[in-house]
């Protein structure tokens, strides 16, 4: 039936054009009326679940004299840090240095720029399989790396986010749809079947608080660091253009 419509546009296109002699820009405006007949809408779905894993940024930052003094504190506390990452169960392949770096350090006076030391950071990250361990890996390696370690983020992540997205996905479908079937009946119109679909999906991570350096134990009495995973949402957009019968 819509071959038959749009050949019947085409003779009687051409015909007008025959007939009357009416200018190329109709032909535009005929078919630019047919282009319209078109329903443009955008759904999500979002899934919540629980993070099965999670990323933590840790390393060791220290100030000396000298280049080499500031490089060995910062090589022994390191070496600390990751045996005792690797001595909570954590893979060797699943350690990775992400930082290292050497900085001259300045005070400024009013003769000047004056050499105050060197700085050396060195940070790597660390995949925490086992979440009910994250809180006992952090405060191991923080009694390793002792005052000079740094702790920088924690991400918490789905390892396999593949059965929330299928669930989004079709909540998403069907948002789109709803919408479209809506926007028709408000138009008086039928909606035909989709033409184009788009979709784009993400996953947000809550914010994460955790102890700062300072609340680290020098007192091995002291609690140990509470961490919460809360929860991720997996969230699919689609947008889906319909036709209009």
């Amino acid at each position: 039936m819509k071959r038959l419509e749009f050949l019947f546009l085409g003779v009687m296109t051409l015909l007008a054009i025959t007939l009357t002699g009416c200018e190329p820009q109709i032909i535009g405006t005929l078919l630019q009326s047919q282009e319209s007949r078109k329903i443009h809408v955008t759904g999500n779905g979002s899934v919540v679940g629980e993070p099965d894993i999670a990323t933590l940024n840790l390393g060791v930052s220290v100030e000396k004299k000298t280049v080499a003094a500031a490089r060995e504190a910062a090589a022994v506390a390191m070496t600390a840090v990751i045996d005792a990452l690797k001595a909570r169960g954590i893979a060797e392949n699943d350690i990775q240095t992400e930082r290292f770096s050497i900085y001259p350090q300045y005070d400024y006076t009013e003769n000047g720029r004056v050499l105050r030391g060197y700085s050396v950071n060195n940070t790597v990250s660390a995949k925490v399989r086992e979440l009910e361990t994250l809180s006992g890996v952090i405060d191991d390696a923080a009694e390793a790396g002792g005052d000079i370690v740094v702790v920088n983020t924690i991400q918490f992540m789905i390892e396999d986010t593949t059965p929330l997205q299928t669930q989004a996905r079709g909540l998403a479908v069907k948002d789109a749809e709803a919408k479209a079937q809506t926007l028709a009946d408000a138009s008086g119109v039928t909606l035909g079947k989709p033409i184009t679909i788009t979709e784009t999906s993400h996953a947000a991570s809550p914010p994460i608080a955790f102890a700062k350096e300072a609340a680290f134990a020098e007192d091995s009495a002291l609690s140990s660091t509470p961490i919460e995973a809360g929860e991720l949402t997996v969230t699919v957009n689609i947008t889906i253009v319909y036709e209009i019968e």
